[in-house]
């Protein structure tokens, strides 16, 4: 047991060291790949040695504690992005303070070693005592047994937090508090782009103060919201069910006070009733007779099950044996082609023909879709400008209780959505 402690000790410090070299190479000299690759080889066994350890302390008495605890539980930390501070601080720099804090982890932990025993390992008299102890395997095990439900709220956070950051390039994130989305201004040559981050559901004041933030004087609005001109949907999708559940409201509510305009032209449908103190606005996505009809079918199935009148509970078994049946990878290949890539094609397009006419262009759209548009823009030349965040919606104004219920509750009869998502309306 001497041996394999010793062993994982070192490995945390090889660890330790290969990462801090790695991450000050890759960002003041050139990245090597060869280094990384085995960095990560490394990282990987102390995660897996670090739940061998980890176990072994309720187990083994004679594993120091103050030791070990903080190596193990900082590696689960690393595994889990170190969140919450996944998404406070740069993307770019947050391998560098992982680096610097098991760096810093390991030299306590020599410290505490050097204390104690007077050298940087553990020493052989350490283990001449009993290995096993019903009071510290008590201990341990009832510790453990009272934290893990706030383990693995905690995991379920931190798993959560980084799919987002991942999936948006951190337009948005989760934090203890509630989720958050980014806003990002760019600018180039007199002109500005703003990316807004968006969910179908959110708190009421998230829209209102969205809205009110909105330039008018030069701005085009490039709204999100799938059409269905071919009436393709055969089901309503609920969101102001979910929203109502939920204590929020729909994305449907934030009315886009601007002039109307074609998406063809970018021209005002009437130029006679144009407003100059309002933003233009259009409508810059598909119509679903665009997607492929196993998309279609797949938004129907969607719309008669999760966001159906049917209970939630109910509904979810029902999609889940569709998947089971036709959730093939090329089924979700395409999928993610038409909601995802071609709508992108549309929004960036249309942005690309703003910049003619437009100092300011606003694009509010849900935050998968940001990481594609912001590379266009950047591709412009546009340099990346002022960044706030508005809160989503908080977790302790949710009610967790009510939302329960009502996951067997039929939905009512609260409204519709015109397409599979909607930035809101013009008006």
């Amino acid at each position: 047991m001497r041996r394999f402690a010793n062993f994982y000790i070192v490995l945390f410090l090889i660890d330790a060291g290969l990462s801090l070299t790695d991450e000050l190479l890759s960002a003041f000299v050139a990245h090597l790949p060869a280094l990384s690759a085995a960095r990560n080889l490394v990282a990987f066994l102390v995660i897996v040695l670090s739940l061998v350890v980890y176990s072994l302390l309720g187990i083994d008495q004679r594993l120091p504690k103050r030791v070990f605890l903080p190596l193990t539980l900082y590696a689960f930390w690393c595994s889990l992005a170190l969140w919450p501070l996944l998404g406070m601080i740069p993307r770019e720099f947050l391998g560098l303070t992982a680096a610097f804090g098991q760096v810093l982890i390991g030299g306590v932990a020599l410290i505490a070693l050097r204390s104690s025993y007077g050298r940087n390992l553990l020493p052989a008299e350490l283990f001449q005592r009993p290995l096993f102890s019903w009071r510290n395997t008590l201990v341990f095990s009832a510790v453990n047994l009272l934290l893990l439900p706030l383990m693995l709220v905690y995991s379920l956070m931190a798993t959560a937090g980084f799919y987002l950051d991942e999936a948006t390039a951190g337009f948005m994130r989760v934090s203890p508090v509630g989720i958050y989305t980014s806003e990002r201004s760019y600018h180039y040559d007199g002109k500005e782009v703003r990316l807004v981050a968006m969910m179908h559901i959110a708190r009421k004041e998230f829209y209102q103060e969205l809205v009110a933030s909105l330039p008018a004087e030069g701005t085009i609005i490039l709204a999100e919201g799938v059409t269905d001109q071919d009436r393709l949907l055969k089901s309503r999708f609920h969101f102001d069910r979910l929203a109502s559940l939920a204590g929020l409201s729909s994305q449907k509510t934030m009315h886009l006070d601007g002039n109307l305009l074609k998406l063809d032209d970018l021209e005002p449908a009437d130029e006679r009733a144009r407003d100059e103190t309002k933003p233009d606005v259009v409508r810059a996505d598909l119509d679903i007779n665009r997607f492929d009809p196993q998309t279609v079918e797949f938004l129907n199935v969607l719309a008669r099950t999760l966001y159906g009148d049917k209970p939630l509970a109910q509904g979810f078994a029902a999609y889940s044996d569709w998947v089971q049946v036709h959730g093939t990878p090329e089924v979700f290949s395409g999928v993610m082609d038409d909601i995802l890539h071609k709508r992108n094609e549309v929004v960036i397009d249309a942005l690309q023909r703003s910049l003619d006419r437009y100092n300011t262009i606003v694009v509010p759209w849900g935050g998968m879709h940001m990481p594609a548009i912001e590379a266009a823009v950047l591709e412009q030349g546009f340099a990346p400008g002022d960044k706030k965040e508005r809160l989503l919606f908080a977790f302790s104004t949710i009610p967790f209780t009510a939302l329960w219920q009502g996951m067997s509750a039929p939905a009512g009869q609260e409204g519709e959505m015109q397409g599979t998502e909607g930035a809101g309306s013009a008006e």
